[in-house]
């Protein structure tokens, strides 16, 4: 059996990402789900670019601040103790605004893992 308590602060941030990433599945020996924790100052977005997954389904489960979500429906924010879904070939866009007092933490879930599923997504196009 497989049981483990993983701390994020205690993991290596991910080099080259917009803002602090922690992966946790990863560190928890998972392989059927992703699971990352971010931390995005006012002004840093969570993922490399606006985005979509061609398999992949996720959810943002913000601990703290306001997330804010870039779709072609419109912005959502979501708020402390909520969930934000987008299932795969959803495009969307996550981050904290400038305007922002605080930082935004979230807990971000995506099965089947992909680390090569994102597919860049121009909203102009």
């Amino acid at each position: 059996m497989g049981y483990h308590v993983i701390d994020p602060d205690d993991l290596e941030s991910v080099d080259g990402r917009p803002c602090d990433l922690r992966r946790l599945s990863e560190a928890a020996g998972l392989s059927s789900v992703a699971i990352n924790r971010f931390r995005a100052d006012p002004g840093e977005q969570l993922p490399l670019a606006y985005h979509y997954h061609e398999h992949q389904e996720e959810a943002f489960v913000v601990f703290s601040g306001t997330l804010h979500v870039e779709t072609p429906d419109g912005e959502f924010e979501v708020i402390e103790g909520e969930v934000f879904t987008a299932t795969a070939e959803a495009p969307h866009r996550a981050y904290n605004p400038e305007s922002a007092d605080d930082a935004v933490e979230v807990i971000a879930i995506g099965a089947p893992p992909a680390d090569d599923d994102a597919v860049a997504y121009d909203p102009d196009e």
